[in-house]
């Protein structure tokens, strides 16, 4: 069986397995990889040795730097999933990537905005409201910071996922539905949004997505990856920022509160509390 169609049924088997979009797209760009490597090999001919020999290959980058650990680990992580799809769905009936172990990576403490540079970033973008994007780019912060729901997450929201006090994360990392509480600054920055500028960028009535472009489709996640910095850059703040850091940011401002690494855990969605444990050292 070729790779396309092999690949094709992977894919099917992570959407029915609820994988985010993210997720999937992340182990079909690593196995596509593999197979630009191995261009003259099936699936089915894969041995422990190719994918030795590829791991070993991708620990330096083109440009001659050295991948890092996480990214070598999702790699033996993309690898080792799909071949063992390839065994439990009857294709194989050896594993190559049997024997393929992931390494232990040191977690670096989370960079996040103090509460001091979280102001000024909120008060930079209300004395800029009157820029063009001013308040579409206040409704996406504001709810990256006040709920620390993830750049996917915010960008597949619609218009009736706002529900008064509340709002809808229909599909969450892993597949799962969330429900999030909206701050009364959050509510009033979103409906400002909404009544004042959507219109702008809304070229057909039947478009429910709540954050749009200049095209009038929905935003997407590159878009919000790259508008972030030029806030935060514009409000003064020198330290590198990304949505992910507002994510950090709401996390170790909720666990300073609150002194409770469970309601974290839950509050961010993560399934096991290890994952949430890095916040501690912050907090500490």
């Amino acid at each position: 069986m070729t790779w396309n169609e092999t690949l094709t049924g992977f894919e099917t088997h992570l959407e029915a397995g609820g994988k985010s979009n993210n997720t999937i797209t992340a182990f079909l760009r690593d196995l596509r990889k593999f197979e630009s490597a191995h261009l003259t090999i099936t699936p089915e001919e894969t041995t422990a040795t190719h994918l030795d020999v590829f791991l070993a290959e991708q620990r330096i980058k083109q440009d001659g730097a050295p991948r890092s650990p996480n990214s070598l680990n999702r790699l033996r992580t993309s690898l080792r999933t799909f071949f063992c799809w390839m065994k439990e769905s009857g294709r194989i009936d050896f594993n190559p990537a049997s024997g393929i172990k992931t390494t232990s990576v040191t977690q670096k403490p989370p960079v996040y905005l103090t509460e001091q540079e979280e102001r000024d970033l909120l008060r930079c973008l209300r004395d800029n409201r009157t820029r063009k994007y001013a308040l579409r780019d206040a409704a996406i912060i504001h709810l990256l910071l006040d709920t620390g729901i993830r750049v996917g997450e915010l960008v597949g929201l619609n218009l009736d996922d706002i529900d008064g006090k509340h709002l809808r994360v229909r599909r969450a990392k892993g597949g799962s539905p969330m429900v999030k509480f909206l701050p009364a600054r959050t509510r009033k920055v979103i409906d400002s949004y909404i009544r004042q500028e959507r219109k702008q960028f809304l070229k057909t009535k039947d478009n429910n997505a709540l954050f749009l472009n200049q095209q009038g489709t929905r935003l997407n996640s590159r878009a919000v990856q790259l508008l972030v910095p030029v806030w935060v850059k514009r409000t003064g703040i020198t330290k590198s920022v990304t949505p992910h850091t507002l994510r950090h940011t709401f996390a170790t401002s909720l666990l300073n509160k609150t002194g409770n690494l469970l309601l974290v855990q839950k509050a961010l969605g993560h399934r096991n509390v290890t994952t949430t444990q890095i916040y501690a050292h912050v907090a500490d």
